[in-house]
């Protein structure tokens, strides 16, 4: 198997499906995590008819866990694929990570049950977000800036684009949390080899910290 990078332009609120095939271990879920970016915007009514009780059993493990369709916020994104493609229910995927499942994660709930706690999850992967667009932040309390990658409506139906500068309104944020959208003064680039921290809202939206020199700057700042 020879590892492959694709690059996707105009990503934008681009919608993706991603799909995790799960292992139980003895410290929690093993999980191959496959993503339809790359092979098209992922379709709703097809994504959401994926069996996944179905899926789990022709593939021989232990349970799929769907995560609600979401939609890419950086403009060009760029990812290593760890494995073959494949097709689920007529739906084709690309396998983009590798990772062992978080203490506390639960395949019954979404990625609102792990609300404000950092998590970290393997793959390689350039986020560029384009100068004078809007990107969308938190602020932890340690003073780490959080980069929204994704946003899904999945919670809140009547979440688009164009509502993100107001979302701070509408997050139950924890005390020392902060939200705010600016317009980019630069091209931001988050780069990503081996290690993403990331973390999700009470909303299931998901944010990249820029820690360990992972940006190129910080547009909180």
């Amino acid at each position: 198997m020879i590892e492959t990078t694709i690059r996707v332009e105009g990503m934008r609120a681009y919608p993706q499906g991603e799909l995790f095939l799960l292992t139980r271990g003895p410290d929690g879920f093993d999980a191959l995590v496959y993503n339809t970016t790359g092979c098209g915007p992922c379709p709703d009514e097809e994504f959401t008819a994926i069996d996944v009780e179905a899926l789990a059993a022709e593939h021989g493990c232990d349970l799929v866990w769907k995560n609600p369709r979401r939609f890419w916020m950086m403009d060009v994104l760029t990812i290593d694929l760890v494995g073959e493609p494949a097709t689920f229910n007529g739906v084709p995927f690309n396998l983009v990570a590798k990772m062992h499942m978080p203490a506390g994660f639960d395949p019954g709930q979404d990625q609102s049950a792990l609300a404000y706690r950092r998590t970290q999850i393997h793959r390689n992967s350039v986020y560029e977000f384009v100068a004078g667009k809007p990107v969308h932040l938190l602020r932890s309390p340690d003073e780490v800036t959080w980069v929204m990658q994704t946003f899904t409506d999945h919670i809140a139906h009547d979440l688009t684009e164009a509502t993100l500068p107001s979302l701070g309104e509408r997050l139950a944020l924890p005390e020392g949390w902060r939200f705010r959208t600016v317009a980019l003064p630069q091209d931001l680039v988050i780069t990503t080899t081996g290690l993403a921290n990331i973390v999700p809202d009470d909303l299931a939206n998901m944010y990249q910290g820029l820690i360990d020199g992972v940006g190129n700057l910080d547009p909180w700042e």
